[in-house]
């Protein structure tokens, strides 16, 4: 095969590649807006306990994981769409609450992550970093922002909300973009555009909810 054959075959791999990846996602943020719309609706009873929809979740993600490895590709779509559901329940009360006291703020935040997500795909894919060696990183500060934040909600640490927030949320920039990254380094022989629509779809989720904190903070 000829250079410029292999160039066009690459690039060719991965906007199929992306464009699955982006399909996915768009499914799962619309399955998740249903599942906001039947909490707030009154449709799915509101005295369900939050943790219990994160316990699903959690248990919904790694069994993703394990279908997908496993190759059994309609288990894994059909958990993803559920998962998407459930974590439309789980984050409803918060959106509704922000729709009431702060409904400007909602908007804000949704606009503020779709631009993220946006400048990420653009950076990514016009220029030729290599971010391979951002995960460990930005691995690590994730995990230290949860400690931190557990923390301060246990032992009410004196650590402001939004520096805490502005902190998570480089850390998710910085995911998305890696993210992205992944995506545009994917080889041609794998099939991953379900974990990685996942991997993303937890970037946009985490990230409207830190902005939503941040826009809709009451001085």
């Amino acid at each position: 095969m000829l250079p410029h054959e292999m160039l066009q075959t690459q690039t060719q791999v991965e906007r199929s590649l992306l464009s699955r990846v982006m399909g996915w996602l768009a499914l799962s943020l619309a399955l998740t807006t249903g599942g906001i719309y039947l909490w707030i609706a009154g449709v799915v009873p509101q005295n369900i306990p939050w943790l219990l929809y994160f316990i699903v979740a959690i248990g919904l993600i790694f069994g993703i994981q394990a279908a997908t490895n496993s190759k059994n590709q309609s288990l894994a779509v059909g958990l993803f769409g559920l998962f998407s559901v459930i974590e439309g329940l789980f984050i409803a009360p918060i959106v509704a609450y922000y729709l009431h006291a702060a409904p400007d703020a909602v908007g804000s935040a949704l606009l503020g992550t779709v631009g993220i997500f946006l400048v990420a795909a653009a950076v990514v894919y016009l220029t030729s970093i290599n971010m391979a060696a951002w995960g460990k990183y930005l691995l690590g500060a994730l995990l230290v922002g949860i400690v931190i934040s557990f923390a301060t909600l246990i032992f009410h640490f004196p650590i402001s909300n939004l520096a805490l927030s502005l902190f998570l949320g480089v850390v998710f920039v910085g995911l998305t973009f890696f993210d992205f990254w992944r995506v545009k380094a994917e080889r041609a022989g794998d099939n991953n555009a379900l974990l990685l629509a996942l991997s993303l779809y937890l970037d946009f989720i985490n990230l409207f909810l830190i902005l939503l904190r941040i826009f809709g903070r009451r001085d």
